[in-house]
């Protein structure tokens, strides 16, 4: 695992956790005011989620995309997790889906399934990866495991406007999620866990 604040201090502090905070909270801002027109599906979350952190990550540190958890990771614990993970959630999901809150939010009338899946796929790995990729394998370095329950503070703070009870169970969800990415060294368990949430909420509510 590297080390930056012992060989790369700014101003007396930890220049990773400063770039990984900064850089995060950048993105965050530029794609709520800064949305961008450039024809490709979910183009504003890959550029403001994926594309800038990477860079940015390549630029300041030379990291790699391996180094934020993209990769295959520890795949039979991947494998194992997300089973389970999604095992619990399909009971939830179904009770929440008889509510008017989640009915009201999720109803879709006619479901495009494949434009939805290619939508919901490209914004969930964007989504994930900022989170559960470069926030938390970019705070590790500086802060431990404890970047496990860092990331999950502006994870919740994004499903405001979404129904009470769902972003509530987002703070333990986030902490799983976390936990998931950092037992596994990969973003992908997580992106198949968010996945096939979304879409199994999208088909009970809909169907």
């Amino acid at each position: 695992m590297k080390k930056y604040i012992a060989n790369r201090p700014a101003w007396g502090y930890d220049a990773n956790l400063l770039a990984v905070v900064a850089i995060s909270t950048l993105v965050l801002v530029l794609r709520r005011y800064y949305p961008l027109d450039i024809g490709l599906p979910q183009g504003t979350a890959l550029i403001y989620y994926v594309l800038i952190p990477l860079v940015s990550g390549a630029v300041l540190f030379r990291d790699r995309p391996s180094d934020y958890g993209i990769r295959i990771g520890h795949w039979r614990a991947s494998i194992a997790l997300a089973t389970v993970c999604l095992a619990v959630m399909v009971p939830v999901l179904y009770v929440g889906a008889q509510m008017f809150s989640f009915r009201s939010y999720y109803g879709m009338g006619d479901v495009d399934w494949l434009d939805l899946l290619l939508n919901t796929g490209l914004f969930m790995f964007a989504w994930e990866f900022l989170f559960r990729g470069y926030m938390l394998f970019g705070l590790e370095r500086s802060i431990g495991k404890s970047a496990i329950f860092v990331q999950a503070i502006p994870f919740v703070l994004l499903h405001l406007g979404k129904p009470f009870l769902e972003t509530v169970l987002c703070i333990p969800g986030g902490f799983v999620l976390g936990y998931v990415a950092y037992r596994t060294r990969s973003v992908l368990p997580c992106f198949v866990i968010h996945v096939g949430m979304y879409m199994t909420m999208v088909l009970f509510v809909n169907s």
